[in-house]
């Protein structure tokens, strides 16, 4: 088990969520619509120091123990400003201007979600995923144009996860699977991909 690179620091939250954005975005106007959204995926990872950054700031990955419903929480956590700006407004203004708030605020989510794609919705395991202590590989992002820094990263980190772990992850787009695919990784439906950290690999029937 190699050892594992320190997480980015929580400052660089603003710089990340514009480089996941620029990386998935199809042009660069839809990644400024789509930065808030990347720091909405970014945050409860953040929180729980599981966001790395390359040595040339560059690329990026998540990785750490999966725990959905964890995250789940903190996101709810997050959302509570939100709904209780909405509260407030509907209390001080009028369901009117409460719902010109909400349709706003869902139409800049949706173009969001538009411009990262709905490849990172997707969940990173799957009846084909081993049973086992769970850990995620996301957010694998490196910033159009640069030398490839991402994904060194993610597999020195793969490496680092403790034996009997079962690496799990999502690829946004068939690039990232046939890379995965290189790193040793089994292909799953709908893009997943796992990889048991002691060694022993299922292959998927």
């Amino acid at each position: 088990m190699s050892s594992r690179p320190s997480p980015a620091s929580p400052a660089r939250l603003p710089a990340l969520s514009w480089l996941l954005s620029l990386a998935f975005a199809p042009n660069r106007i839809m990644a400024y619509f789509s930065v808030p959204v990347a720091m909405m995926i970014l945050l409860p990872y953040a929180i729980r120091r599981q966001v790395y950054e390359s040595a040339d700031g560059n690329g990026m990955v998540i990785f750490g123990p999966y725990r959905l419903v964890r995250d789940m929480a903190i996101l709810v956590v997050l959302f509570l400003p939100a709904l209780v700006l909405y509260f407030w407004v509907m209390v001080r203004f009028g369901p009117i201007y409460a719902s010109i708030l909400w349709a706003v605020g869902m139409g800049l989510l949706g173009i969001g979600l538009a411009g990262i794609g709905r490849g990172s919705m997707v969940m990173p395991t799957g009846s084909e995923t081993p049973e086992g202590d769970r850990w995620q590989i996301a957010g694998l992002a490196q910033r159009p144009g640069t030398r490839l820094s991402a994904l060194p990263l993610a597999l020195r980190l793969r490496d680092s996860a403790p034996a009997g772990t079962v690496v799990v992850a999502a690829a946004q787009n068939d690039r990232l699977l046939a890379g995965y695919k290189r790193l040793g990784f089994t292909e799953g439906k709908d893009r997943r991909v796992y990889w048991q950290a002691d060694g022993r690999q299922t292959r998927t029937t």
